[in-house]
């Protein structure tokens, strides 16, 4: 027979070490998570928090369970909480991600995101609530940033519509007045020239003064019109290859003349060699037009200004010095903004818009110069400013010029290719080659390259510079294809280095570096040149890196002529000097006594240097270092181990 079925229900098993698990899950889930875990009752009595949430009270778990939010809050906050604890417990309805600004017990301001649920009982009722509240300060700061951001952002387009409407106004104004100006201008020459019909001299004098007003206010007008462009972006330079010698020298007569009328010695102190720069002439002449026009402006009789260029390097240097009335201290950071006229005397006051040193400033600039001034009231002022040289410091003589300057008039592409043996006179000790036969070795691989791509005709690549003195070459090849140029300077510095290394020669370096000043597709002018040319550098020697400025930050100590001692950090080095950020602007070209940490020696480099260009950098908007200037110092008299010690640092570095 059959057993009788059990009438008794069967009690599932309890698998305690599954219940164990979870428990240790939920454990380090609410010990170990940053956020604020709570579990109410319907009454609002906590009964069971993790330890963030303690924490924050500065209490413990177990001192938390069983109070409420009233034994911890200021009532109106606790009355907040409560209000909707109720409200879920009521509805049925969570409460998500409600962001508050609250002040927590220990006194500190924030922002944090609470999420509440209902809990429910076995029946589903409901019995209580979860709660879980995170701190999102740091959210809600970055999120008020963004809207900052966009607010200034929305001011900033604003503002930027409102100058580009200024000074589309400011152009089309200029341009209105340039035509009957002009006009004006020419009727009164009529009268006082006397071309009509004669005129008393009282009439003279009368028509004089308007001349003079009418070519001031021509002046302020074409000033308007610069400022416009450049605001706007339109301001176009027109580049050729000239001798900045010349350049100079062409105006010299007419400011000797309009200084002598005022009883002032103008003097010019020019290079001996020609000094090649790839410029807008016209703006150039306007740069320079406008320094000198205020030295004469502003010294008065018996005095005396100086215009001199000196090579730097890889860059010249212009200066303008007066022996004027000078400039006040407090002035001299404003002296290169719109609309200031740093002068207070009368003549300044009466003349002029305050633009001519703004839009100085600024022409520099786009030709990759700096310009900065030196003055002291009743003493005088110097006002100096830098432009690269050209790719190459030999001259040039003038059949070259006018060649390459008339291809880039007709918008021909032209390649200026430089192939220099850096320290030729040092690299020729270290080869076992006789000087002249190296030369003539490499001057078979350069005739060579160019053979393989040899154009019958006026194109044809052609030796512009031979200087056997200084190991120098120059090409110029002519409306050729890009990637056609490149072969050949590829095949110079390949057929070059299996020379150097068929010979033995070691620690020759060939570097191939690209300036390139075209054109593109579209019409858009790179680096503002109206010109197709490209200016290629080959250089071969140990010594490659000798023009190179390389990032170095070391402590330098410099003494200055006054023996005041100024502790300051380096910005970067080349065998040539270094560059220094300080608190005061120094004298230009005055000497200096230097003390500058070596990275790989302990005891520091005592050389004597001298200043040679400076830049305010709070003009430029530069954040480096508290300094107030980047000075640049040119080492004197480097020689020896000093010398060998910078080299070998800068080859360290690069």
């Amino acid at each position: 027979m059959p057993k009788k079925a059990s009438m008794k229900t069967k009690k599932k098993k309890i698998n305690y070490k599954d219940l164990e698990y979870k428990y240790n899950l939920l454990s380090d889930l609410m010990e170990h998570i940053p956020d604020v875990i709570y579990f109410k009752d319907k009454k609002g009595k906590l009964i069971m928090v993790n330890h963030a949430h303690a924490r924050g009270l500065g209490l413990k778990p177990e001192q938390v369970v069983g109070k409420t939010d009233f034994d911890f809050f200021p009532k109106d906050r606790a009355e907040l909480m409560a209000k909707d604890d109720i409200r879920v417990i009521k509805t049925g309805k969570p409460i998500i991600d409600k962001v508050e600004r609250a002040t927590r017990p220990d006194g500190i301001d924030n922002y944090s995101s609470t999420t509440k649920i209902p809990r429910y009982d076995s029946k589903g009722n409901i019995i209580g609530l979860v709660g879980i509240t995170r701190d999102i300060t740091h959210r809600a700061h970055v999120k008020s940033l963004q809207e900052e951001k966009e607010r200034i952002q929305k001011k900033l387009n604003a503002l930027e519509e409102v100058t580009n409407m200024k000074s589309e106004f400011v152009s089309v104004v200029s341009h209105e007045l340039r035509t009957p100006l002009a006009i004006i201008k020419e009727a009164v020459l009529l009268l006082f020239e006397q071309l009509v019909g004669p005129i008393n001299p009282k009439q003279k004098e009368i028509l004089s003064k308007a001349k003079n007003n009418v070519e001031r206010l021509k002046n302020i007008v074409d000033e308007l019109l610069d400022i416009s462009r450049i605001e706007r972006g339109t301001l176009n330079l027109h580049y050729s290859l000239l001798n900045l010698n010349d350049l100079l020298r062409d105006s010299s007569d007419f400011f000797r003349k309009l200084a002598q009328e005022k009883g002032i010695r103008l003097e010019y102190a020019l290079p001996r060699e020609q000094v090649n720069i790839f410029v807008d002439a016209g703006r150039i002449n306007q740069i320079v037009s406008n320094l000198i026009s205020n030295a004469i402006k502003f010294t008065e009789e018996n005095g005396e200004i100086r215009i001199e260029a000196k090579i730097l390097e890889a860059k010249v240097r212009i200066g303008v010095m007066d022996t004027g009335i000078g400039i006040a201290k407090h002035d001299l950071p404003n002296l290169f903004k719109k609309f200031v006229q740093a002068s207070k005397s009368e003549s300044a006051e009466r003349k002029g818009v305050g633009l001519g040193l703004a839009i100085v400033k600024e022409l520099v600039g786009k030709h990759g110069g700096e310009i900065w001034a030196e003055s002291r009231l009743g003493v005088g002022t110097k006002l100096y400013f830098t432009l690269p040289l050209f790719y190459t410091e030999k001259s040039l003589n003038k059949d070259i010029r006018d060649t390459v300057n008339n291809l880039l008039q007709k918008g021909s592409s032209v390649y200026l290719i430089n192939l220099l043996i850096v320290n030729f006179k040092e690299f020729k000790k270290r080869t076992r080659i006789k000087p002249r036969r190296l030369f003539e070795d490499l001057k078979i691989i350069i005739d060579g390259s160019l053979e393989r791509f040899h154009k019958k005709g006026k194109n044809s690549p052609q030796v512009i510079l031979e200087d056997y003195r200084s190991g120098e070459w120059g090409i110029l090849i002519a409306e050729t294809e890009k990637d056609r140029v490149a072969e050949i300077c590829g095949l110079l510095r390949d057929r070059m280095r299996e020379y150097f290394t068929k010979n033995k020669l070691k620690d020759v370096f060939i570097n191939l570096g690209i300036l390139s000043y075209s054109s593109d597709e579209q019409g858009v002018l790179d680096k503002q040149l109206l010109a197709n040319i490209h200016i290629n550098k080959i250089y071969i020697g140990s010594e490659v890196r000798r023009f190179k400025r390389v990032s170095y930050k070391a402590n330098i100590e410099v003494v200055h002529s006054e023996d005041k001692t100024e502790s300051s950090q380096t910005m970067d080095i080349s065998e040539g000097g270094v560059c220094f950020l300080s608190e005061r602007q120094l004298v230009t070209d005055a000497p200096v006594r230097m003390r500058l940490g070596l990275s790989m020696s302990k005891k520091p480099l005592d050389i004597k240097a001298r200043v040679a260009w400076q830049r305010s950098t709070k003009e430029e908007g530069s954040k480096e270092g508290a300094g107030r200037y980047k000075i640049g110092l040119q080492f004197v008299g480097l020689k020896g181990k000093d010398k060998s010690r910078v080299s070998r640092l800068i080859k360290s570095l690069a």
